[in-house]
């Protein structure tokens, strides 16, 4: 029963810190790119790797990888040293790998323990909505960071004139969109658009009508965070969030989803009814950086160089970044990134052995499409920790149990040949 008392503790400390970013960077020489130091290259030990390394020892007694696996680990692993023999910066690369091979233990500790950390997950989701929103609220209303505990916490520093800093306009007049405690709004955005619709699928009772309609479950705490939610994701203002947005409460919903436009666009006429009758639309929609379609652009065009240039291996884990000088960032697609840096053979074998993971529920395999889709025009859900965190913990609870997987996969691979 001691046991089980300290394993809780720790499982709910490491759930409550996955949206923090709270760590410790070091910079070598060979973390800067032509002399600028580069928070994707700099091996970073957060407050989270703490928390989890006392995990994995609490789960020691519990086989973390089957022995019978022990043909694909040595694959796995022979992948790695190619890998990294063909990276250009090969620290970077091995580093990459650590956090890689995290990711997979991570999901391993979630799927042996699934069920309770779903129990722990619908009251800890709450926490990270209203959180992050309220505190991405209180950024908005400052024009900058708050810091003081919320430092603590991860929040970067910054302001409106911030260099970089990400903007959006509100009737003309600049303003920062909403951080929390992550590295940039669409991180967040993102974040919170899965969690929120992950958690709305818990909670089934609460769910059998739209709020408007007759004989609603009276749930205040249910829709007091589902409006708060909803409130970060516009306030991230992630535009691709916002349309994967409406089309969840379309699909959710069916025809009550209008009622719910109803109610979003009466709200806005209200607060621009208090602040002035003269706006235009363009004014509240615009104010973006105009020179993200063409970053974007120019990024997918070196990632596609890349996998001509380095097809089989790629160019090395966490290399991109070090190979491209001019805006000194990875590509902004998932897709490219991966098959850039790891190269198509790893890439083809994960994609046989995904399959027969039964994402075979409806509400997981949209929150799976809720991944590929934002990550078609963004890469932090391969790079940004907290983003990498959260898919670690929440694809492994539609999972069947350890050793159903390697079943399934050894069926795989017989079919395959």
């Amino acid at each position: 029963m001691l046991t089980l008392g300290v394993k809780r503790f720790w499982w709910i400390l490491f759930l409550l810190l996955i949206p923090t970013q709270l760590g410790k960077h070091f910079w070598f020489e060979w973390s800067t790119i032509q002399g600028i130091r580069s928070d994707y290259l700099s091996p970073t030990l957060y407050l989270i790797d703490i928390v989890w390394i006392i995990l994995v020892i609490l789960n020691l007694p519990k086989s973390l990888f089957d022995k019978r696996d022990f043909k694909k680990y040595l694959l796995l692993f022979f992948l790695i040293f190619i890998n990294i023999l063909v990276a250009g910066n090969k620290w970077v690369a091995g580093y990459e790998w650590i956090r890689i091979l995290q990711w997979i233990t991570t999901i391993k500790l979630i799927t042996n323990d699934k069920l309770r950390i779903t129990d722990y997950l619908k009251w800890i989701v709450p926490v990270w909505i209203v959180g992050e929103s309220l505190l991405g609220l209180a950024q908005i209303i400052n024009n900058g960071s708050l810091q003081g505990i919320f430092y603590w916490l991860g929040e970067r520093r910054f302001s409106l004139t911030t260099v970089g800093i990400a903007q959006m306009s509100w009737l003309g007049e600049s303003i920062v969109r909403a951080y929390g405690t992550f590295s940039h709004p669409n991180s967040l955005a993102g974040f919170l658009l899965l969690v929120w619709y992950w958690w709305q699928g818990q909670n089934p009772s609460a769910l059998r009508a739209a709020p408007l309609d007759k004989g609603a479950t009276k749930e205040v705490w249910y829709w007091m965070v589902w409006w708060t939610g909803l409130m970060g994701i516009i306030i991230s203002g992630s535009r691709i969030v916002w349309l994967l947005t409406l089309g969840l409460l379309v699909i959710k919903w069916g025809k009550s989803w209008w009622k719910y436009g109803i109610i979003v666009a009466g709200v806005v006429m209200m607060i621009l009814g208090v602040v002035g009758d003269n706006y235009r639309i363009a004014d509240f929609v615009g104010g973006w950086d105009t020179a993200s379609l063409s970053k974007r652009w120019t990024l997918n065009v070196e990632a596609i160089t890349m996998i001509k240039n380095h097809p089989l291996f790629g160019v090395g884990a966490g290399n991109m970044v070090v190979q491209e000088f001019r805006w000194r960032q990875p590509v902004h697609n998932i897709f490219l990134l991966v098959i850039a840096e790891l190269g198509m053979i790893p890439v083809v074998i994960l994609f046989f052995n995904l399959p027969k993971f039964l994402f075979n529920k409806r509400d997981f395999i949209l929150v799976l499409a809720i991944i590929l889709i934002t990550g078609m025009v963004d890469h932090y859900w391969v790079t940004l920790p907290q983003n990498r965190w959260l898919i670690a913990v929440l694809i492994p609870l539609n999972l069947p149990p350890p050793r159903r997987i390697f079943d399934l996969t050894r069926e795989t691979l017989k079919k395959l040949g």
